[in-house]
């Protein structure tokens, strides 16, 4: 039997990418929070990290029921919070001129941004292959 066609889809899940993504934004809070003793980058980098980890994985599980579409929400929520991050760490960037954190993050996250519009864009996450 054939494989599902992706035809209508994304050539990536928007999980695969979303999860070491969360992870870096949780680790770079993390590290700003030990660094410098930053509250601020603790909640707002460990906790956007934690949301789009989440994110992710009610996505995988919503993806795994082979209903298209059904990881469309997870992902426009992705994609909500790329957004929100973009402007926040570029303004933080414009502010301060530092390259890292906010520079490479406020990069980073429009590249998600812009991941997660191609995903939506383009049907949304290929469907599962089923088994033989």
């Amino acid at each position: 039997m054939a494989a599902p066609s992706t035809e209508g889809t994304a050539k990536m899940h928007d999980f695969c990418l979303t999860i070491p993504y969360g992870a870096l934004l949780m680790l770079g809070g993390l590290i700003g929070f030990l660094a410098k003793g930053s509250v601020p980058s603790l909640v707002a980098g460990s906790g956007s990290g934690l949301f789009l980890i989440l994110m992710a994985v009610f996505s995988l599980k919503a993806w795994k029921t082979g209903n298209r579409g059904a990881s469309t929400p997870y992902t426009v929520a992705s994609a909500f919070m790329a957004a929100g991050l973009t402007a926040m760490m570029t303004k933080r960037y414009m502010a301060s001129g530092a390259l890292f954190p906010p520079g490479v993050f406020a990069v980073l996250s429009g590249i998600m941004l812009l991941f997660y519009i191609y995903n939506l864009a383009a049907g949304g996450n290929p469907l599962p292959k089923k088994a033989d």
